[in-house]
């Protein structure tokens, strides 16, 4: 009877090693297939609403390339400098330096050199992006453009008939509490430099830009910071004109706002803005892929011509409707009349934010 006893319990215990055993089995197969099927992160960092996050783009990028796609934003371009050099290894994939910082990323080894032979639609774009200064080192390239724009002045055609010819209209104190400036001071200092005839890019008399830009403040509704801001701004009746991108005053032209936008005659800031991949990115190939889909012309088009910048992709740019691409200053007569941001040394910077700071501060 013992003995029955026994062998019941060593059946019965080994009846439950051999449960654990074929549970560790399904663990560890279950594991197994959660990885294969896991699919890998792209992690991008650009600004919001800016592409990258349209719904559309990413089911379709997504379903193509087998991935996922996580967007992080960027409020300033000083802020994407500083998640370069803080970021760990896989944390950025591919990221949107502008002009104004290339040249350090670059300096400071944060990217890898670009091959243009992986991107089949690089031949597409106008010579003078292929050739843009601020993205090569020793004639080695570091980020590709995707879209480029100006900052000038978008107004209300109810309340504004003409379209100003000078970016001193910002100044004016007929607009008092009508007018929205950006909280921006490489935007503030170049727009002031504009309005007094001087050089933007290298201005000569800091001074006079601070005391142009007090006057300005007292004429100011508010400083914007973000599109949405703004848009909510002019929507709401609060504004008549104001500094604001090309492509937002496009986009809001689109959804039916009273808005008009001018590059005048003296001109207004230009900018470019570049794809890159960090030199610790730990999806190189998939972050070429990213890049060669968004300066591909079907992107392009699509994106310019639902209220996006303009295109550096030459098909793109001329299956625009012409009148369209003017009115969103996308045409050559107001390419020419911009003045492209450069880049500044920190010593610059430095200088310019803090004039900026004593400005608002007034």
């Amino acid at each position: 009877m013992k003995l029955k006893k026994y062998l019941v319990a060593v059946l019965a215990f080994s009846l439950v090693l051999s449960m654990a055993a074929c549970g560790e089995k399904t663990n560890a197969e279950g594991d197994k297939d959660k990885k294969d099927t896991e699919k890998t992160k792209l992690y991008v960092v650009n600004w919001k609403d800016y592409g990258s996050d349209d719904a559309e783009f990413i089911k379709a990028f997504e379903e193509a390339n087998n991935c996922e796609i996580v967007n992080t934003y960027m409020s300033s371009e000083e802020e994407l400098l500083t998640k370069l050099r803080t970021s760990k290894a896989g944390e950025i994939d591919v990221c949107l330096p502008n002009c104004t910082i290339l040249p350090a990323a670059i300096n400071e080894g944060l990217l890898t050199e670009i091959d243009t032979a992986k991107l089949k639609n690089f031949d597409g774009m106008f010579e003078r992006f292929k050739s843009q200064k601020e993205c090569f080192k020793d004639n080695k390239m570091y980020a590709v453009p995707f879209v480029w724009g100006s900052t000038a002045i978008a107004y209300n055609t109810e309340a504004i008939k003409e379209a100003p010819k000078s970016l001193s209209v910002l100044f004016d104190k007929k607009y008092k509490g009508k007018i929205a400036f950006r909280d921006d001071y490489n935007d503030a200092v170049m727009a002031a430099a504009i309005a007094l005839g001087q050089d933007p890019n290298n201005p000569t008399d800091l001074e006079a830009i601070k005391e142009k830009l007090i006057e300005q403040k007292a004429l100011n509704k508010t400083y914007w910071k973000t599109g949405d801001e703004f848009s909510k701004l002019f929507a709401g009746k609060q504004i008549d004109l104001g500094l604001m991108w090309s492509g937002q005053a496009a986009a809001m032209k689109q959804e039916g706002e009273p808005i008009a936008f001018t590059v005048p005659e003296d001109g207004a800031i230009g900018w470019v803005d570049n794809w890159a991949i960090p030199e610790n990115s730990n999806n190189k190939e998939l972050a070429y892929a990213f890049i060669d889909w968004m300066i591909s012309k079907d992107f392009q088009y699509n994106w310019s011509a639902n209220g996006g910048p303009a295109p550096v992709n030459k098909a793109a740019a001329e299956s625009l409707d012409p009148e369209y691409a003017a009115s969103a200053a996308m045409d050559e007569a107001s390419l020419n009349r911009l003045y492209f941001m450069e880049y500044r040394t920190d010593e610059v910077k430095n200088t310019w934010n803090e004039l900026w700071t004593e400005v608002k501060a007034h």
